[in-house]
């Protein structure tokens, strides 16, 4: 009863999900799917990967920085630091309307650095797991009072949430021989979100009713493990060619968490705290499952196919219990290619970059009315090169496509840009003169 009533109470929701959003055609909050649970997945994968529709697991690439498998850190030669941002366009619609939002973010930080150089790494990050980011209204009208005392009320309910749980996390990694690496990384984990309501009058309403609002503040902590292995097979179909295989698992994680409500007064001068009746709980996160192929015929190009399973069907949240039962379990496939045409040596204008694409199907992690949440989408990438360094800067554009707007659901439409800084050597170590 308690899972019908939600899914009733979240598509009236969605419904109304601020297609009038702002008085503008554009606000600043991300998919509406994000709302559910503790926020949407976020990619772990670097941008070069994502260009690609990939996740990292499965290749190597040098002076790129690689949070998807830690067994890859045993191959670091130089140090790298590496950093992004992203920003992405969310056109959301229903059967009836259509709003447009967009999210700025900023991504994943790393640090790595050789203890052995191409044999033993480490790494430092800071990562998110997921976000959330969005926005909705609902308009009502209430009826206050009896008879000829009675009050119409006009009001609008907007509803905004911001945070997710993010990571941090020191790895390390292995390379046991030519063919084998292994790797492993601790993390600390931790939740934020400040889930907030407001109730604005309209000026049809009476004078003596004031906005009003409050914010359900959620925080959590928690600690995580990943295991890692990559196996290269070099001379796989001929001469030059290489075959790369790997894997990566994340253990469940279980945070401590805590719940509280904030409200305002006159305008915010004054502030009142609640303590909520269930104001200590945990949370769960599923198991994490990556692997893939990847393979190159020669120094040029590198085709891989790579998955992912979550199993979100056993995530717990004791603060939203009525939302369990809309979780399940989560799989993700890629495929890419990517294409060095400066091997070659040619000084060609053109050939300085490095060109990626791919496309990627995930089936989601949430069900709403018989309707999984899947997301399809197409990648594009160039990765950019300094002129005398192994630094480089890599961008991703990618259009998707989200949920659907049958029964009464959003489909949302999704353009994003991302870039990512990768810095090696500087401040880190150069080789010395021969």
């Amino acid at each position: 009863m308690k899972k019908v009533v939600f899914i009733t109470v979240l598509c009236s929701l969605f419904s109304s999900i601020a297609f009038a959003q702002t008085e503008d055609s554009k606000a600043r909050s991300g998919s509406v799917y994000s709302k559910i649970g503790v926020g949407y997945p976020v990619a772990t994968a670097n941008v070069a990967a994502q260009s690609m529709g990939l996740l990292g697991v499965a290749y190597d690439e040098p002076f790129v920085s690689n949070l998807t498998n830690p067994a890859h850190l045993g191959s670091i030669v130089y140090g790298l630091g590496s950093g992004g941002i992203g920003i992405d366009s969310y056109n959301a619609s229903n059967a009836t309307e259509s709003a447009t939002n967009s999210n700025f973010s900023v991504n994943q930080f790393q640090l790595q650095l050789p203890i052995l150089r191409g044999k033993l790494g480490i790494s430092g990050s800071f990562s998110p797991v997921t976000e959330a980011s969005f926005r909705t209204f609902n308009q009502e009208t209430r009826y206050i009072g009896d008879g000829v005392q009675q009050d119409t009320v006009n009001l609008v309910m907007e509803n905004e949430g911001s945070g997710g749980v993010n990571r941090a996390e020191f790895g390390l990694g292995w390379k046991i021989n030519e063919n084998i690496s292994v790797g492993y990384a601790a993390s600390l984990m931790f939740m934020s979100i400040d889930d907030g309501f407001t109730a604005r009058f309209l000026q049809n309403s009476s004078a003596s009713y004031r906005t009003s609002n409050y914010t359900v503040e959620s925080n959590a902590v928690g600690f995580g493990n990943r295991f890692g292995t990559f196996i290269r097979v070099p001379d796989f179909l001929h001469s030059d060619d290489l075959l790369g295989i790997g894997a990566s698992v994340s253990l469940p994680v279980s945070m401590s968490a805590e719940q509280k409500q904030t409200g305002t007064l006159n305008s915010g001068r004054v502030t009142l705290t609640k303590e909520l009746p269930n104001s200590d709980g945990t949370i769960r996160m599923p198991t994490k499952i990556t692997g893939g192929l990847s393979y190159s015929p020669n120094n040029l190009l590198m085709f891989g196919l790579e998955g992912l399973y979550q199993g979100w069907s056993n995530y717990k949240n004791d603060f939203k219990p009525s939302e369990e039962e809309m979780f399940v379990d989560r799989y993700k496939l890629g495929l890419g290619m990517q294409y060095l045409p400066y091997v070659t040596g040619s000084n060609k204008f053109l050939s300085n970059f490095k060109y990626r694409t791919g496309i990627s199907y995930d089936t989601g992690h949430i069900k709403l009315e018989g309707q999984q949440i899947n997301t399809l989408k197409f990648s594009f990438g160039l990765g950019i090169r300094a002129p005398r360094s192994r630094s480089s800067i890599d961008l991703s554009f990618e259009y998707g496509i989200r949920g659907t707007s049958s029964s009464n659901l959003v489909k949302e439409q999704i353009f994003g840009v991302r870039l990512s800084l990768n810095l090696a050597e500087v401040m880190f170590y150069r080789p010395k003169l021969q």
